[in-house]
């Protein structure tokens, strides 16, 4: 894969899509997080909070943020086809979902999924599941959002260090009926068909790999050194 390097603001964290920019923090240790934004351009730039919270959330976002128990931009999120909107923020361990007007729906602690293991990420994915990313456990998990229930993992739950095949994944990228699992401990990008439960290895990247999207502007990725793009590789959603 080729690699072209957009900044290296947001290096072992996250990027988010918003509804035309690629948006990431700098977090500065947590005192003075800073927005950062980027379109077909690829050319950074700065934005404040409040554009970074409508671009990601909507602009019902302080009707949401009121009711969370962090700042909204902690959240990794994701939404269904209804308009409902899933949250997850990994001090936390609880799974948050509102509907287009900003009404819970749904709170569910990680002691009923996970065992005990942060959630790090969250996609949806249709027509009714959201797929966990357990790095400490080195695993992801889909689970039913009506029933409550796991469906499916990948993984054990394991607390130890070194796991296989997954390792410290830290995201996931959710597209129709296939679930990609970039992982921080082995560099490693694998494919899910969630059809036939076929585990297929990608890639192995040079870096740790904290991060992979296919957006409409392109198809990115996070690592130790920042955000890069994969060239010739067209966005497929």
């Amino acid at each position: 894969m080729q690699l072209k390097k957009i900044t290296d603001k947001g290096k072992t964290g996250n990027f988010y899509v918003g509804k035309s920019e690629i948006l990431t923090i700098s977090w500065n240790n947590g005192a003075n997080p800073e927005f950062f934004a980027f379109g077909e351009s690829r050319v950074l730039r700065k934005v404040d909070k409040e554009y970074f919270a409508i671009e990601t959330v909507g602009k019902n976002y302080r009707l949401i943020e009121e009711q969370l128990p962090s700042s909204i931009v902690s959240y990794q999120t994701t939404k269904d086809e209804k308009g409902n909107r899933y949250f997850c923020f990994y001090q936390e361990g609880i799974i948050h979902g509102f509907d287009s007007k900003a009404k819970r729906i749904l709170e569910w602690g990680a002691d009923e999924v996970g065992q005990g293991h942060p959630i790090y990420d969250i996609d949806y994915q249709f027509p009714d599941f959201l797929w966990l990313a357990f790095p400490t456990g080195q695993t992801v998990t889909q689970v039913s959002i009506s029933e409550r229930k796991e469906i499916y993992k990948i993984g054990e739950y394991t607390w130890e260090d070194k796991y296989d095949p997954l390792s410290y994944p830290e995201s996931l990228f959710v597209k129709g009926q296939f679930v990609y699992i970039p992982n921080m401990g082995n560099n490693k990008l694998f494919r899910l068909d969630n059809d036939t439960k076929e585990l297929e290895l990608i890639e192995t990247f040079e870096e740790k790999l904290w991060q992979y999207e296919e957006t409409d502007l392109g198809t990115f990725i996070i690592t130790d050194t920042g955000i890069y793009e994969i060239e010739n590789k067209k966005a497929s959603r």
